[in-house]
């Protein structure tokens, strides 16, 4: 992604005007009747593939989550050709120092979105590209450009979606002018945790092609990867369907989907991630990580992983094994069995707002598929040594066929874990795709993050992170009792609300890559 100018955090006002020049308000639920919108290229989007959000002129105003209403652009075109749905701003004189924000985000992760900003003169010049966005994130992004190129002139500027291969762009908080003077948010990096290695989440998840509220389950999954990113490996089994894996079904014992568990932690098990949280963060004394895996020979994988321990550790009755399961990604527009029929009669959340009630095998993608069963639960017998110290690198060996359901076993997913045979439970895991590069040694594996609980006051907590981070604050009384929780995106800096009496409170910030933790008192 390409954006001139940067993208800078938003700290308290130091200078210039709090009213920017122009503000895009969409409270009404529709377009200003100043701004023009255009599809420029007469290229249609699907109209099958929207229950809301379609249009033929371009863009329109729809609901975003919990942020009320935004513009949309739908793109979805089945591989028909590029977009190019303009929307124009109302002119404006261009002042020294001006600059251009917005946020934005494609509200399908499967299909990122790209598209530029422009400036256009009265006098039908060429355009002046201020940036290019060639594949925005999945995930609430603010942007912030200088105007520079366009000083001294009155120009409309406009956003033109060139998405190819898209489904829905979503854009808001769209504003022009001098604003206040802005910081960087790069501090010191810190761990947040004691525990000697981070631990890493297996959420086993069921669902099928034919479940009504299965989409409700992709949802709270990605709630889930936003705060905490590729912490979480998702395995998902299919039941009933043309990817279905029975047996590993049954070693999982459930009677309904969706439904999910973290670390196969059956106290954990529901329909949702509700019962997850007082999971998070328990302490682990295994680290385990994957080397690359090379290309099969045939279908045939073969990988090496790598276990280390915090604490001597007795496994001379083999309770601690390796165990490890292989998973793969569907997407097939001409197989009317990857028709998705949920009827959204429950999950309206996300992309299933927009996405109509029978969803087309070219909008669905179905990944992390589970394709084998054996060591799944049982482990691998043998595979870690009967005593286990400190310090010491245990290397693991095996190799495995990929079933023909993957057509391409190149494309496999190796999900690796270090497996408690008495309780079933999984003490860490990690998980590598075929020819991936491997992110580090396993003793590596706890990395650094800047966050930044600045302060609590008796109006509240100030927090600062990277613009565009999902994070969750939750505040604990000095008896230990949960009294707010917040989640949101980050702007930079931000105060989140709160009347706090004098007293201890215990702050906990969790985002995508680290849960931090202080102690603070406010007086």
């Amino acid at each position: 992604m390409a954006v001139p100018g940067g993208v800078l955090s938003a700290l308290p006002a130091q200078s210039a005007s709090e009213t920017p020049a122009y503000s895009l308000n969409l409270s009404g639920g529709k377009l200003p009747k100043d701004v023009e919108t255009s599809n420029a290229n007469g290229q249609l989007p699907i109209k099958t593939a929207y229950k809301r959000g379609y249009t033929e002129k371009g863009w329109t105003v729809d609901r975003l989550y919990n942020l009320g209403y935004v513009a949309v652009t739908p793109t979805y075109t089945a591989g028909k050709g590029s977009c190019e749905n303009i929307l124009t701003l109302p002119p404006l004189k261009i002042e020294k120092g001006y600059r251009l924000k917005w946020k934005a985000r494609s509200v399908y992760r499967h299909f990122p979105e790209s598209y530029r900003v422009e400036a256009v003169a009265a006098d039908g010049s060429t355009p002046v590209i201020l940036a290019e966005v060639d594949a925005e994130s999945y995930h609430a992004t603010p942007h912030d450009i200088s105007l520079a190129p366009a000083e001294g002139q009155e120009v409309s500027l406009r956003f033109v979606c060139t998405s190819s291969e898209g489904y829905l762009l979503a854009m808001w908080d769209v504003q022009a002018g001098e604003f206040p003077a802005e910081l960087s948010t790069e501090e010191e990096a810190s761990n947040g945790s004691d525990d000697p290695f981070m631990r890493k989440y297996l959420v086993d998840k069921g669902t099928g092609m034919w479940c009504v509220n299965c989409p409700a389950g992709d949802i709270a999954l990605e709630q889930l990867m936003e705060l905490y990113g590729d912490r979480v490996i998702s395995v998902n089994t299919h039941v009933n369907d043309v990817l279905g894996n029975q047996a590993y079904w049954e070693q999982l014992d459930w009677y309904a989907v969706p439904y999910m568990m973290l670390n196969r932690i059956k106290a954990s098990a529901g329909g949702n991630t509700n019962k997850f949280s007082q999971y998070y963060e328990q302490p682990t004394s295994f680290a385990v990580s994957l080397d690359e895996i090379p290309a099969p020979q045939g279908r045939m994988l073969a990988m090496t992983a790598h276990v280390r321990v915090s604490e001597t550790i007795d496994n001379s009755d083999g309770r601690y094994r390796l165990g490890y399961v292989l998973t793969g990604d569907f997407h097939d527009p001409t197989n009317a069995e990857f028709a998705q029929k949920n009827n959204c009669t429950q999950p309206s959340y996300g992309p299933y707002y927009y996405l109509p009630s029978t969803i087309i095998p070219g909008l669905m993608y179905y990944e992390d598929v589970t394709l084998t069963s054996d060591a799944a639960f049982s482990g691998i017998e043998g595979s870690l040594p009967a005593s286990m110290e400190t310090g010491k690198d245990y290397e693991v060996k095996w190799q495995a066929e990929v079933p023909d359901l993957l057509p391409d076993a190149s494309e496999a997913r190796v999900v690796a874990y270090v497996l408690d045979t008495t309780t079933g439970e999984v003490q860490n895991t990690d998980a590598l795709r075929v020819g991936e590069h491997t992110t580090g040694a396993v003793s590596d594996i706890r990395e650094a993050e800047p966050s930044g609980i600045l302060g609590a006051t008796r109006e509240g907590v100030s927090v600062r992170l990277r613009p565009g981070d999902t994070y969750r604050l939750d505040i604990h009384n000095a008896a230990g009792s949960l009294i707010r929780t917040h989640t949101g995106i980050s702007n930079g800096y931000e105060v989140v609300p709160y009347q706090m009496p004098p007293g201890i409170y215990i702050i906990t910030l969790t985002t995508a890559h680290r849960q931090t933790a202080v102690k603070m008192a406010v007086r």
